[in-house]
C-alpha cells in the first residue's frame, strides 16, 4: 500500500466521523437495525460506541467500561467494580409503628408515611397514628411493645411529694382538761391491766391446785352411737360425803347431758346401791381391776373415778366427757366464802326429804343452811339416792353461778377465798378446766321449765339380797333403763312415758294438797301389854338402803330381852317401820311395836305365827318395854295442823 492510499483512508474516516455528527443532529430516521458489516455504517458505530453525552448503555452480562460514570444503585447480575466509589446507601424505609432511625434525615420531598395500625398492638407514642379501629379488638395476649435496643427511654414523671408530718413542736399544746382526761384514761387502763393480770394469775393458780385424775375413757367399747354424741356434752357429777351418811349412802351421783345447742339438758340420778356391772378398769394406783358385779357406789369407793366412769358408760352407753367430783362436806364452806348463795326452791319430793328444807321461792342459803339442805331428813327415806343427788346438783349449780357473777369477780378477796376452798373440794379429770365448769353451771342455771328434765333410773326391786351376801341392792328395770338412755343419746330428752308419769304424779300431789284434811279421830285408850320380851322371837328385816342396819337393830332387841330369829333384808319397798304378825301373834307384835317407836302393826297371813320387824324410813332406836304398859304405836299423838305446801305453779323462780 502506498502513502497516498493511507492518507486517503485516514481522510475517509474523518469525513465519516463528521458525517456521523451531522447525522446525530438531524432528526432520526428509521434505519435498519442490522449494522453494516465492516463497520462502515454510521448507525452501527453509534450503537457499538455511544456518545458521551448520552451516557454509556449498560448491558446485562457485560462489565462496566473503566472510567465511565457508574449508575446509582446496584446492577443485577454484576459484581462490584474494584476501585470504584461505594454507592450511596439507600434511604431507610419508614416502618409503620416504629420511630425513625437516629442519624438518618428523612427526605423532605417524601410524603409523610402514616403507619398502618397493627391488630392487637397499641399505637406507637408520637407516631401520630389514630386510635384503635372500631372494627377491631385488641388481643388479650398482647402487651406493650418494648423499646428498641439503644434508644433512650423517657424518664417517668416524678412522684408527688409526700405530705409532711406534723412535728410535736408544730402541734398546739394540749389544754389542761385534755391533760387531765389523758391521765385518767392512762390510770384506768393501768388499773384494768392489773385486774386482768390478777384474775389470770389466780385462774391458773387454782387450775393447777385442783386435784386431777385420769378418769375418762371416751373410746371405750361400751359407748353406743358415738357419732350421735359428738356435739353433746355429758358430765358425771359425783358428790361424796353426804352429811349424816356413811358408806354407799354417802355417794350421790348425777349424769348431766347438755344438748349441742345448749337449749336442753337431762339429769339422771343413779342409786348408790344399784347393782351394776363394772368392766375392767384402772385404779388410781395404776393396777387393773377385773370386771365385777357390785353396788354402783362401790365402783368409786373400791375402784376409783375411772372405774365409776366405766360403770356409767356400761350402764347407759353414754360417752362421759367430763368428770366432776365434789366433797359435799366442803360445799358449805364454799357457800360461806361467798357470804351466802341465792337459790330458788320449788317444792318437790327431793326438797321435802331434806333435813332442813328452805322455804319455797327465792331465798339465800348460808353454809349451815346448805348443810341442812343436803342432809337427808329420815334414814331410809331416799332409797334410790335421787333426792340427795338432786339437792346436791341444785346447790352446786347455784354456788358456781354465784362464784362467776360480776360481784364476786370484782371482789378479789372474796374470789380468792372461794377459789382456794373450791380447789380443796373439787376433783376433775385431766381434760376439764374451770371454763368447762362455768359452762356447766351456766347451762343448768339458765335453763328452766321443760328445758331441764330430771329423772331417776327405773327400779324393779328394792332390798334385794343375793345368795351368799348380806348387802341389800336396788335392782334396776333393765328394759326401761335402756329405753331411757336411748332417748338421751338420740335427742337429749326423756321418754314420753316417763314425762307423762312425772306429770301425773305432780297432779296427784297437787290434788292431795288441795283436798281438805279429815279431822283426827279420838284414839281409844290403849290396852296394857301382856307378852313379855323373853317370850317373843322376832325376825328383823332391813327395808332401807343403809347397810348393816338389820344387824344393829337385832343386837338392840337382844339387849331388851327379845329372842331374834332371821336377820336379813326386805325384798319389797316400805315407807315406814312395820311390825307384821300372823294369826294368834297379835300380843307379841304389840310388845315388839312398843319397843320400836313409830312402828305400825300389820297383820299378815303369809308368815304363819311369826313376828317380823321390817325397818323402814323413820326408824330411830329401840327402847325398853314393861309388861302392863300401853303400846306406844297405838297411842299416836294428835298431829299438829299442817301448813299446806304451795303448789309448784304458784312459785316463780
Amino acid at each position: 500500500m502506498t502513502v497516498e492510499q493511507l492518507l486517503a483512508r485516514q481522510g475517509d474516516g474523518v469525513g465519516r466521523r463528521r458525517a456521523s455528527r451531522r447525522t446525530s443532529a438531524a432528526p432520526a430516521r428509521d434505519l435498519p437495525a442490522t449494522p453494516v458489516r465492516g463497520g462502515s455504517s454510521a448507525r452501527g458505530r453509534d450503537e457499538l460506541f455511544p456518545r458521551p453525552e448520552e451516557g454509556p448503555a449498560v448491558r446485562a452480562g457485560l462489565p462496566p467500561v473503566p472510567g465511565a460514570a457508574r449508575p446509582a444503585g446496584p446492577q443485577p447480575g454484576l459484581p462490584p467494580v474494584r476501585g470504584a466509589a461505594p454507592a450511596q446507601p439507600p434511604l431507610p424505609t419508614v416502618q409503620p409503628g416504629l420511630p425513625p432511625v437516629p442519624g438518618v434525615a428523612p427526605s423532605a420531598a417524601a410524603a409523610p408515611v402514616v403507619p398502618a395500625v397493627q391488630p392487637g398492638l397499641p399505637p406507637v407514642p408520637g407516631s401520630g397514628a389514630s386510635l384503635w379501629a372500631p372494627a377491631e379488638r385488641p388481643s388479650r395476649c398482647s402487651g406493650p411493645i418494648p423499646p428498641l435496643p439503644g434508644l433512650a427511654v423517657p424518664p417517668a414523671p416524678p412522684a408527688p411529694p409526700a405530705p409532711r408530718r406534723k412535728r410535736a413542736e408544730d402541734r398546739p399544746p394540749p389544754s389542761p382538761a385534755r391533760r387531765r382526761a389523758l391521765r385518767v384514761a392512762t390510770a384506768l387502763a393501768a388499773l384494768l391491766g392489773v385486774v386482768v393480770l390478777y384474775h389470770l394469775a389466780l385462774y391458773f393458780y387454782v387450775d393447777q391446785r385442783i386435784d386431777r385424775v385420769d378418769a375418762l375413757a371416751t373410746d371405750g367399747p361400751e359407748v353406743l352411737a358415738a357419732e350421735l354424741q359428738d356435739a353433746a356434752e355429758t358430765y358425771l357429777v359425783v358428790g361424796s360425803g353426804v352429811p349424816g351418811q356413811t358408806g354407799a349412802a354417802s355417794i350421790a351421783t348425777l349424769v348431766a347431758s347438755v344438748s349441742a345447742d345448749g337449749e336442753r339438758a337431762v339429769l339422771v340420778s343413779v342409786p348408790p346401791t344399784a347393782m351394776v356391772d363394772t368392766p375392767m378398769c384402772r385404779t388410781p394406783d395404776g393396777d387393773l381391776r377385773n370386771p365385777v358385779t357390785e353396788a354402783f357406789a362401790s365402783s368409786l369407793l373400791d375402784g376409783g373415778p375411772a372405774c365409776m366412769v366405766r360403770a356409767v358408760q356400761q350402764l347407759s352407753g353414754l360417752r362421759i366427757d367430763h368428770y366432776l367430783g365434789v366433797d359435799l362436806a366442803g360445799l358449805p364452806t364454799m357457800v360461806d366464802a361467798l357470804d351466802g348463795v341465792p337459790v330458788c326452791v320449788i317444792p318437790s319430793e327431793a326438797t321435802a326429804a331434806a333435813a332442813q328444807p328452805p322455804p319455797p321461792g327465792p331465798s339465800e342459803l348460808s353454809g349451815a343452811a346448805a348443810s341442812g339442805f343436803l342432809a337427808p331428813g329420815d334414814t331410809g327415806t331416799d332409797v334410790t339416792g335421787a333426792a340427795v343427788a338432786e339437792r346436791a346438783q341444785r346447790l352446786l349449780t347455784a354456788t358456781l353461778r354465784a362464784a362467776m357473777s360480776s360481784e364476786t369477780l370484782l371482789n378479789p378477796v372474796t374470789l380468792a377465798t372461794f377459789l382456794n376452798r373450791a380447789s380443796d373440794s373439787l376433783t376433775v379429770d385431766d381434760q376439764t378446766t374451770l371454763g368447762d365448769l362455768r359452762v356447766l353451771a351456766g347451762s343448768l342455771g339458765d335453763l328452766s321449765g321443760d328445758a331441764v328434765q330430771r329423772a331417776g333410773l327405773p327400779v324393779a326391786q328394792v332390798g334385794y339380797v343375793p345368795v351368799g351376801s348380806d348387802q341389800a341392792y336396788v335392782v334396776l328395770d333393765r328394759p326401761a333403763t335402756r329405753a331411757l338412755f336411748d332417748e338421751v343419746i338420740d335427742g337429749t330428752r326423756l321418754p314420753a312415758e316417763v314425762i307423762e308419769a312425772q306429770r301425773a304424779a305432780q297432779a296427784a300431789a297437787s290434788q292431795a294438797a288441795e283436798a281438805p284434811q279429815p279431822a283426827p279421830e279420838e284414839p281409844a285408850g290403849p290396852a296394857p301389854l301382856t307378852a313379855a320380851p323373853g317370850e317373843i322371837t322376832v325376825d328383823v328385816l332391813n327395808g332401807t338402803a343403809t347397810t348393816g342396819l338389820a344387824g344393829t337393830v337385832a343386837e338392840a332387841l337382844r339387849g331388851q330381852g327379845f329372842a331374834v330369829g332371821t336377820v336379813g333384808n326386805e325384798e319389797g319397798t316400805v315407807n315406814e317401820t312395820v311390825v307384821r304378825f300372823g294369826p294368834g301373834a297379835e300380843e307379841q307384835a304389840r310388845t315388839v311395836a312398843a319397843a320400836v317407836p313409830n312402828s305400825v302393826l300389820r297383820p299378815s297371813d303369809a308368815i304363819g305365827g311369826a313376828v317380823q320387824l321390817v325397818i323402814g324410813p323413820g326408824y330411830s332406836t329401840v327402847v325398853p318395854v314393861q309388861v302392863g304398859a300401853p303400846v306406844a304405836a297405838e297411842a299416836a299423838p294428835e298431829p299438829a295442823p299442817a301448813t299446806p305446801a304451795p303448789q309448784p305453779s304458784t312459785v316463780r323462780c
